[in-house]
């Protein structure tokens, strides 16, 4: 979790004079192994338990009949998706980050 209200104007949108926390969660890492003329980018996402249900084309998802813990992360590359510790990902040499607004 990251609160950004430090470092907020009130002039900010959506951010109201007063407010004690403007947090945002991480869902996606982005890894670099290799050098800087060549390499491999590698991504860990937190999986969101709804975007395993029925697409609104009637398609399934990756799998509906997985439960999945809130919060889970996987190891993406290329073809490869394996679940992975939260820790593992902290430790990640990321590259990006992605974060979204709890709101």
């Amino acid at each position: 979790i990251l609160d950004l209200a430090p470092y907020c104007s009130a002039k900010c949108k959506n951010i109201y004079e007063g407010d004690t926390q403007i947090l945002y969660s991480l869902y996606g890492v982005v890894e670099h192994s290799g050098t800087m003329r060549s390499g491999h980018y590698t991504a860990y996402v937190k999986a969101r338990p709804d975007s395993l249900k029925s697409s609104s084309n009637g398609k399934q998802g990756l799998n509906t009949n997985i439960d999945l813990p809130r919060g889970s992360w996987f190891h993406i590359s290329d073809t490869s998706v394996q679940p992975v510790s939260e820790s593992k990902v902290q430790s990640c040499q990321a590259y990006l980050l992605f974060y979204e607004r709890i709101l």
